[in-house]
């Protein structure tokens, strides 16, 4: 019911996640992210455990080596989708078995995709597309991913009802300075998540741009 991609600007030294659910508040459940270790992904059959473990994971293994970790003590593993980027931009995913088809993820440059109950693997390969491809910043770039995989079908079932999240961190970027969450933005219920979360977007760097004046 889900599709997330998690990126890295090296230049901008920005760490971000996108996430697309059929699920009310996806935003609250799906990402967690950290500068200083990286970014998780938990969705599917979310375990929202997997956030926190993964993030301390990662400050002293690989992110393929932090899923092990993480699934192999999970007797319910098979129905969960999990997506690993440490702060260096490696990434690594894990689909269960028993996800709901068309389920999968896929590597590009500097971003790693994942979904679940696609319409097929067409969705996340146009969302990694469209990552690279596109110019703009992390964030726009993370939106315009989550716009290409909704193109084409996204989530098999009815989207009657979908929710969107976006987050962003860069360091000592938080208001006024103070830590690091650049951009922290939801939608929680809508008929149209995605394009609201753009406008939410544009609005905020809008007046980031604004108050960067003063």
């Amino acid at each position: 019911m889900t599709f997330t991609i998690i990126g890295i600007d090296k230049k901008r030294k920005e760490l971000g996640i996108a996430c697309y659910s059929k699920a009310f508040a996806a935003g609250a459940i799906v990402p967690a992210i950290d500068l200083n270790s990286g970014v998780v992904a938990t969705q599917a059959w979310p375990n929202v455990s997997y956030k926190e473990d993964g993030l301390k994971l990662m400050k002293k293994f690989s992110p393929e080596n932090a899923i092990q970790i993480i699934t192999n003590k999970d007797k319910k593993r098979e129905f969960r989708q999990v997506i690993l980027m440490n702060k260096s931009g490696a990434g690594f995913a894990f689909t269960g078995k028993k996800n709901t088809s068309w389920a999968g993820s896929l590597k590009g440059k500097d971003c790693i995709c994942a979904g679940n109950t696609l319409v097929g693997e067409r969705v996340i390969s146009a969302m990694v597309d469209a990552f690279e491809g596109a110019k703009g910043s992390l964030a726009e770039k993370l939106v315009f991913a989550l716009k290409a995989g909704e193109k084409l079908g996204g989530d098999k079932r009815n989207k009657k009802f979908n929710s969107s999240g976006l987050i962003v961190e860069k360091k000592k970027a938080g208001i006024f300075g103070i830590g690091n969450r650049f951009i922290d933005l939801r939608i929680d219920n809508s008929l149209d998540s995605i394009s609201e979360l753009s406008n939410l977007l544009k609005e905020h760097l809008r007046l980031e741009k604004l108050y960067s004046k003063r």
